[in-house]
């Protein structure tokens, strides 16, 4: 008997897991994601975009691939944020070069059912050495802000994922059992990245979360070095996202090859760079003309003859 692979149909198209999604974004902000992206539909099997990088955008030109939408939830930790309790709810205040910025979960619904095949509900980070009390109210927003989502979303065919704050695994298990019985599509585990260092906690924090959803979809928000990815496969999960890739790339290295380092790397190199760490991660093969360029030039020997920094 076969084993069943399992997969979530999105209106987009489907998604076998498990799954490593590549984050993207659209702007001007970071010129690699827009050399990298026509390669996606070769590469993934789906592509992450954060409301923070979405909105205001026209995104008529993206890869036909589904297209996951995180709320923006992240924005919590910048220096100029505040997260405010309205109606009972959850919000981020900013205030950015002089004009106030309100992002709610009402917010964050509008442009995912807009333009995503995938949502993720609006969430808090938790960062290690967050006060007990702030602590509880940020996760207690996160799960108000899921539920509301869940009772206010109109396009059906548009699959929700609740979001899991925690900082322990008591919590985790906490924050899932909140969601017990509900009708999500998914669960995805957010503010595991600052913790990255502890792998068996953060696993001890994916196990307890797994044993309280059952067969639900899971996924993991963030970390995407291969060896922690297999790790997290291992234990449950079944998608995970992350710009690794390109942050790698942007520095000149290889996943492959990872004590080595291209100095000054031009942004040819960088597109090429971040093709083969992507198609690692995937577990697939570059496109034709990306393996002739990258094989007929000299990026591997100068990785691996002296245009190295090996300091880091």
């Amino acid at each position: 008997m076969e084993p069943i692979v399992r997969a979530l149909n999105t209106r987009g198209g489907k998604i076998r897991f498990p799954a490593y999604i590549p984050v993207t974004t659209f702007g001007e902000e970071y010129p690699l994601d827009d050399l990298v992206r026509p390669y996606l539909p070769r590469l993934a099997q789906a592509m992450m975009v954060s409301y923070h990088y979405a909105r205001n955008r026209n995104l008529s030109d993206r890869p036909n691939l589904p297209l996951l939408v995180d709320s923006g939830g992240f924005s919590a930790l910048f220096k100029d944020a505040r997260i405010r309790k309205r109606n009972g709810l959850g919000c981020i205040e900013r205030t950015l070069d002089g004009s106030h910025q309100l992002l709610s979960p009402l917010d964050a619904l509008d442009l995912q059912e807009r333009i995503a095949d995938v949502a993720f509900t609006l969430d808090f980070p938790i960062p290690p050495g967050t006060k007990p009390a702030e602590a509880k109210v940020r996760q207690a927003l996160t799960i108000a802000n899921a539920h509301w989502a869940l009772a206010n979303r109109r396009r059906s065919d548009l699959l929700l994922y609740a979001c899991v704050q925690a900082w322990d695994a008591a919590s985790a298990r906490a924050c899932a059992r909140a969601y017990a019985g509900c009708p999500f599509d998914g669960i995805a585990i957010g503010g595991l990245v600052p913790r990255a260092r502890d792998l068996v906690g953060v696993l001890s924090i994916v196990d307890a979360v797994r044993a309280e959803i059952g067969d639900k979809a899971l996924h993991v928000f963030g970390l995407g070095k291969p060896d922690v990815v297999a790790e997290l496969f291992r234990h449950g999960v079944d998608s995970v996202d992350s710009s690794s890739y390109v942050r790698l790339a942007v520095d000149g290295r290889l996943w492959s090859n990872p004590g080595a380092r291209i100095t000054d790397p031009s942004a040819t190199d960088r597109l090429h760079l971040a093709l083969c760490n992507l198609a690692m991660a995937t577990g697939q093969t570059l496109p034709l003309g990306a393996s002739r360029w990258l094989f007929s030039t000299s990026i591997l020997q100068r990785l691996e003859e002296g245009q190295t920094d090996d300091s880091r």
